[in-house]
């Protein structure tokens, strides 16, 4: 009887021990910090990250916005090379003024994995695209959220989840909801002619474009303009034929000069070059649509096509918005 009577105390103990360790698992994995990627994978980290590793300069931006720039331990080096991407940024961080933040790459452009390895990052922020990176990292154990940038919900989610994972989600939810309100203001006027707004590739790739249901394509929507590109393709390359058919009311170029419209001889006809209809978005560091600033160029574009939308409407807004964004004043020349 004694017997079986320790045999029981031993399994209801066991029992315990099992239940209280099932206990503490459970509430170890409730206490980590998740969100799902642009792949919809859930991050997982035992904390908020602390030494963070940034593969792109847009991504760099946006933990700036987060106002979480002192996790970063390492970016691309091409944000030391963009003129006006240093510029700002270096108002924001001298280490970034001083360029003491480590570059993990080659040559500005290709990553190098062993480098970011030795910053010893708890995370690596990086686009969908990175494959072969995202790939190396993550058999590292690395943990990688990854980007897509593909539209208005996805560049919302993705920031909501980098903020999460920064400890910064609040931040990032106050972002999302500004940016909301200011798009949703942006009707096209009534009253006004909606304009087709062709859009060139930057370093003078003016025969490529972007067609329907690119990211591009959705910001000229949010101005009230229409893409003068009716394919649904991401970055079709087109003929100057094709562009006369399209016949666009102007042309928007990015990181390009005027010259490399105007000194096209094939395009020399085209109405919107005749009547100088064609613009660039210089400096192109405020306007970049693969972060929530997407809604800056749609207003920049806004402003292009529509009279209404004066110059000193558009400054205004733009004052406003770089102080809800970076959550100071000031920031712009």
């Amino acid at each position: 009887m004694k017997i079986n009577r320790s045999i029981k105390l031993l399994f209801l103990a066991l029992l315990l021990c099992l239940q209280a360790c099932q206990n503490q698992q459970s509430a170890t994995r409730e206490d980590k910090v998740r969100a799902k990627d642009s792949r919809g994978k859930e991050i997982m980290l035992p904390q908020e990250a602390k030494r963070v590793v940034v593969l792109f300069p847009s991504l760099v931006d946006e933990v700036y916005m987060l106002q979480a720039g002192d996790r970063i331990v390492g970016i691309p080096e091409q944000v030391y090379q963009m003129e006006d991407t240093y510029s700002f940024l270096s108002k924001l961080d001298q280490r970034i003024a001083k360029k003491s933040i480590a570059t993990p790459t080659f040559g500005g452009q290709t990553t190098n994995v062993e480098s970011i390895v030795s910053l010893n990052p708890d995370l690596v922020l990086t686009f969908n695209t990175d494959q072969e990176n995202i790939a190396q990292l993550e058999n590292l154990g690395i943990p990688v959220f990854t980007f897509s940038s593909l539209d208005e919900k996805s560049i919302f989610n993705e920031l909501i989840g980098m903020g999460t994972l920064l400890g910064k989600k609040d931040r990032a939810e106050e972002i999302v909801a500004f940016v909301d309100a200011e798009v949703k203001k942006m009707t096209a006027p009534e009253d006004q002619l909606q304009k087709k707004v062709y859009y060139a590739w930057s370093k003078g790739r003016v025969l490529s474009t972007s067609g329907r249901g690119s990211l591009i394509d959705m910001a000229i929507r949010l101005s009230g303009a229409m893409n003068a590109c009716p394919l649904e393709m991401e970055a079709p390359n087109v003929g100057a034929e094709t562009i006369y058919k399209w016949n666009p009311d102007l042309i928007i170029l990015w990181n390009s000069k005027l010259t490399d419209v105007y000194s096209l001889k094939e395009l020399a006809a085209l109405p919107a070059v005749k009547n100088k209809q064609v613009f660039v978005m210089s400096p192109s560091f405020p306007f970049d649509p693969h972060t929530v600033k997407f809604m800056l160029f749609a207003k920049q574009v806004r402003h292009w096509c529509f009279p209404s939308y004066t110059k000193q409407q558009l400054d205004q807004d733009m004052a406003v918005a770089f102080e809800k964004l970076y959550g100071k004043t000031g920031l712009l020349p």
